[in-house]
């Protein structure tokens, strides 16, 4: 693989980008040809998981909040973990996003970002709808991870 990636989800607050990088987590534990090598401890509801996925290095980090954790656990993902494929979240612009920039600047990695979708009737968060477009929207980048290996 000759190119590094960062596929950044980048939306406002609570729209979904963690639950969905949850949900993209939970699909890269369950495919058997993946091994879990390494998964932050004591993370609360946000994750970091390193994975090996055919021999190659992939970190999901859900954190993507201002003022929290976020550059260092992209710095671990580019320099501990050697990650040739980053999946994060960040916010629309600022602090966040400019982390991303960072990483990508400094270690070589070319940025996709995409938006998750959002219902604006709140009624439905959490909901069968809001779920199942979600569990979509992880198998797509489940789906942009193994073409971007290949």
């Amino acid at each position: 693989m000759e190119n590094k990636y960062i596929i950044c989800d980048y939306a406002k607050a609570n729209w979904g980008k963690t639950e969905t990088l949850l949900e993209v987590i939970f699909l890269l534990k369950e495919s058997p040809q993946n091994t879990l090598f390494f998964e932050k401890p004591n993370t609360g509801k946000d994750k970091w998981c390193h994975f090996e996925i055919n021999g190659k290095s992939v970190v999901i980090s859900t954190l993507g909040d201002p003022y929290s954790d976020q550059p260092l656990w992209l710095e671990d993902a580019a320099e501990k973990a050697k990650a040739e494929i980053i999946v994060t979240a960040s916010r629309t612009s600022g602090a966040t996003v400019n982390a991303v920039y960072d990483i990508a600047t400094r270690y070589g990695y070319e940025v996709i970002w995409f938006q998750n979708f959002h219902f604006d009737n709140s009624a439905l968060v959490g909901l069968s709808p809001m779920m199942d477009v979600r569990m979509k929207v992880a198998e797509c980048i489940v789906g942009i991870i193994d073409n971007l290996l290949k």
